[in-house]
């Protein structure tokens, strides 16, 4: 998406949308620049929108209304596209999203060193129902567009799976194009890349991660922004950088910016 209105819905706790009945409610947002003009996809704009965890003081939203209420601020934004905080997701009772992909270049370049990259992909848990062919190719295409940047810096690519077909096509791509090489294993038992140059990208919703073997001072950059994995990681790896949508938003959320986000 370039050039493009991406909304973020986020939990407002304990706040109401509806002060009183005969209230109409409102959804405060915050607008800002998500690119600056010098990065691709500069003119793309990030709309943050409040979700009150109330429909009124002390009542609960009603079935499917915060749902409509949200569509329709999708429409009145006049978005592209849209992600919802996890726990806007489970307040909405709708199925969580991977971020759209403008977020995840955002976020990819929040890290320090890529030299050793690890990519946790498609496991039997991965997603529900089958994962064919067609995921494979997209999941390929969304990888090859947020680490095309970093190539020229990458030493060796690992790749976690137990579908190493799906990924052949990427990985032979890396070392005609860029001599980097590749290896693909079912599960990291032992640790991959070097201290302070390792960074893991966590492509798996349902993905557990052996943190005692990551490397010191690793980047780790969860795609689902699981709150669970980032509480494990500030709880058993303080040296281990966490990076996720959620994180990054919810910075700017708490700082209040309404500038351009660099």
């Amino acid at each position: 998406m370039e050039g493009g209105k991406v909304l973020y819905f986020y939990l407002k706790e304990e706040a109401t949308f509806k002060k009183h009945v005969w209230s109409r409610g409102s959804l405060p947002v915050i607008e800002m620049d998500l690119e600056s003009e010098t990065e691709a996809g500069a003119g793309s704009r990030l709309a943050c929108c409040g979700v009150p965890q109330y429909y009124r003081k002390g009542k609960d939203w009603e079935k499917n209304r915060l749902v409509e209420v949200l569509k329709g601020e999708l429409e009145k934004q006049e978005a592209d596209t849209y992600y919802l905080q996890p726990e806007a997701a489970g307040l909405a009772g709708v199925k969580e999203r991977m971020p759209p992909e403008v977020m995840l270049r955002k976020i990819c370049r929040q890290i320090p060193c890529l030299e050793y990259l690890v990519y946790i992909g498609s496991g039997t848990e991965h997603r529900e129902g089958a994962f064919g062919e067609e995921d494979f190719r997209e999941e390929r295409q969304m990888l090859y567009r947020l680490f095309q940047p970093y190539l020229a810096r990458v030493n060796h690519f690992t790749v976690v799976t137990d579908r190493p077909e799906g990924y052949e096509e990427f990985t032979e791509y890396l070392y005609e194009e860029y001599g980097i090489p590749a290896s693909n294993v079912r599960k990291m038992d032992n640790q991959f890349g070097k201290a302070g140059r390792t960074v893991i990208i966590d492509g798996r919703k349902g993905y557990e991660p052996p943190w005692q073997i990551i490397p010191q001072r690793a980047s780790y950059v969860d795609l689902w922004s699981m709150n669970e994995k980032r509480r494990q990681a500030e709880k058993k790896r303080g040296d281990v950088k966490y990076i996720s949508v959620v994180k990054f938003l919810d910075t700017l959320v708490k700082n209040g910016y309404n500038t351009i986000v660099n």
